[in-house]
């Protein structure tokens, strides 16, 4: 059996190392906090990613930022520290690729091999096991861990070279944004009219016009349940950044994107950071998404004679 290190036992990192449990794996773990969860589990818990390293087969690591991936791998407690020649490391944080190229040649010099491999799917999704994991760089290494890829939360891709996996997750995060705010748009377009908002829903789930984002998130619109967020903003917020600056290190104008990311940014800017996406539906109504519920309109308010 493999031992699967796991680096960042979070709000991702954890379900993911329980969905390797359940596959028969045995995992050791690390976190800056340490982790109980992980121990109850029936999880061994690491005092340092060095020591994760020593121990495990294979690696994996979902972890914030650029700098807590260079520290775990790169620190004085890193993981290059104690690496076995022919680890494959799986590296699912969202982070620049340039960044993430140089630890990748860091892994290189010491015999590993670092896959770029982002999750497209927030914790519940992971624990339905229905999130999908971008899997990006030597083909040959992605194919020697394919039984933990298989294991972590669901579907994976292998999408090309080094780096192709974070676009294919620049991708679909625009698309998510996009979707988002026009579905708050629409629900707020109808809402200011003065129809009923469920029967707008049950009316264009299945239409032309309809998105998993508008069925998913159309209701969580409707009743204004913004926390607990499996989705909160500032989850995505940063990945919005890197997909602006992605598009315009290739000098492609996104006119869409730039103005769902704008209403990111506000929402942002006015503290809803842990709110679900879905709370967008407030910036478009002008209203608090920290506030109460508005009124709602009466039928027909809002349309003018003709």
């Amino acid at each position: 059996m493999q031992r699967v290190g796991v680096i960042g036992l979070g709000v991702m990192g954890l379900p993911i190392a329980s969905n390797l449990m359940e596959r028969g794996f045995e995992v050791i773990g690390y976190r800056r906090s340490g982790s109980p969860e992980l121990a109850g589990a029936g999880g061994a818990v690491a005092a340092a990613a060095a020591e994760v390293a020593s121990e495990a087969d294979v690696l994996l690591s979902i972890v914030p930022d650029a700098d807590a991936v260079t520290n775990v791998v790169c620190g004085p407690h890193g993981t290059l520290t104690t690496m076995r020649p022919g680890t494959v490391h799986i590296e699912m944080s969202t982070v620049d690729v340039g960044r993430k190229q140089v630890i990748r040649d860091a892994v290189a010099e010491t015999g590993g091999e670092l896959l770029d491999c982002p999750i497209s799917g927030g914790p519940p999704l992971v624990v339905a096991r229905r999130a999908t994991t971008f899997v990006s760089g030597d083909q040959a290494a992605a194919e020697r861990v394919r039984p933990v890829l298989d294991a972590i939360a669901g579907p994976w891709v292998y999408t090309g070279a080094f780096g192709t996996g974070a676009l294919m997750k620049y991708v679909a995060n625009l698309l998510l944004a996009v979707h988002t705010v026009a579905a708050a748009e629409a629900l707020a377009l109808a809402r200011r009219g003065g129809l009923d908002l469920e029967l707008v829903q049950r009316t264009l789930d299945d239409s032309i016009g309809s998105s998993a984002i508008w069925r998913q998130r159309g209701p969580v619109m409707r009743a204004r349940t913004w926390s607990p967020a499996p989705g909160p903003i500032s989850t995505l917020h940063p990945i919005l950044g890197q997909i602006e600056e992605n598009a315009a290190a290739t000098a492609l104008p996104t006119p869409v994107f730039s103005s769902a990311k704008a209403v990111f940014d506000k929402a942002v800017a006015e503290g809803w950071g842990a709110l679900d996406i879905a709370c967008v539906l407030d910036q478009i109504a002008g209203v608090s998404a920290l506030g109460p519920a508005p009124e709602p309109a009466r039928p027909g308010q809002g349309e003018q004679d003709t």
